[in-house]
């Protein structure tokens, strides 16, 4: 929420405070607190129903990097939308093995154009993708069915649709079930271990190239910690030494708290659903505490 104009056109610190938001499309089946899917349609719902508006995340970030005065949100009830991992789910929709189709996020998105309007332009969501074929084709098998479901054939229509922009979530998550990861000494299930140029190079430099490529130049200068893992060497020394070079402009953690206009670039904080909300009143109990200012 923000509010409060000070006297010489400055927003304070404590008036602005913009949730963003982080779910997981992989999450489907069952009730709200297992299906990420229902859970975006209901909280999309109750935002709407509380009068907020969908901030894309890269103006968000110009108002971040002071590129754009942030009093024209004055009085505004902002929330962000991002999705980890980049399953084939985000896009497409879904066989639910019973003759029917779950609905993709980007569609759910799409949908909600009609209830809850958006402030400016940009894509309404940012889907965090792994880069990797070969890591995603190995995750497929040990996170999930073996479906094949975690392509990247779907990357350049959506992000040229716009309503999903595409950005990078590292080259393979340093994830613990594969048998090799880009880290010097293979060590996996910790983005805090990626702390040296070469690590950064090769999970977050060779990331965007292939995400850019394979959108066909559309990659957002954005970039999604694995696990919300922000190691000091990547927060204070990679990101502002290379991060023009590399075409990234922020990066977002999994911190739990809103967006204010102190928060540095390179460790901009989520809500993640299931972990910092797990039911339909958790959720309106995050907003509150939000719309105080407490969070």
């Amino acid at each position: 929420m923000i509010a409060d104009i000070k006297s010489d056109g400055r927003i304070g610190l404590r008036q602005f405070a913009v949730p963003v938001l982080c779910y997981h499309s992989w999450a489907v089946g069952g009730d709200y607190e297992l299906d990420n899917h229902l859970a975006l349609e209901s909280d999309l719902k109750t935002l709407a129903e509380r009068g907020y508006r969908v901030i894309s995340l890269p103006v968000l970030v110009e108002v971040l990097r002071g590129e754009r005065s942030p009093s024209p949100l004055a009085g505004e009830k902002l929330v962000g939308l991002s999705f980890d991992d980049g399953w084939d789910y985000d896009y497409c929709d879904i066989e639910d093995g019973r003759g029917g189709r779950a609905i993709s996020i980007h569609s759910i998105l799409r949908q909600s154009q009609q209830c809850l309007p958006q402030f400016d332009e940009g894509p309404r969501g940012v889907s965090f993708v792994i880069a990797s074929p070969e890591a995603r084709a190995l995750l497929d098998r040990s996170c999930g069915a073996g479906l094949d479901h975690w392509r990247d054939a779907w990357w350049a229509p959506c992000a040229a649709e716009g309503v999903l922009g595409i950005a990078n979530h590292s080259w393979d998550h340093v994830h613990d079930t594969l048998p090799v990861v880009r880290q010097r000494a293979n060590q996996k299930g910790s983005f805090f271990e990626i702390d040296s140029f070469e690590d950064a190079e090769g999970q977050i430099a060779d990331a965007q190239r292939y995400i850019d490529q394979k959108t066909h130049g559309r990659a957002l200068s954005l970039f999604g910690y694995p696990y919300g893992h922000v190691s000091a060497y990547l927060r204070d020394v990679y990101f502002p030494d290379h991060g023009a070079r590399l075409g990234i402009r922020a990066a977002f953690s999994t911190g739990g708290t809103s967006v204010r206009l102190n928060t540095p670039i390179w460790d901009i904080p989520r809500f993640v659903c299931g972990e910092h909300w797990k039911t339909k009143s958790d959720f309106s109990a995050l907003l509150d505490t939000v719309e105080k200012g407490e969070r």
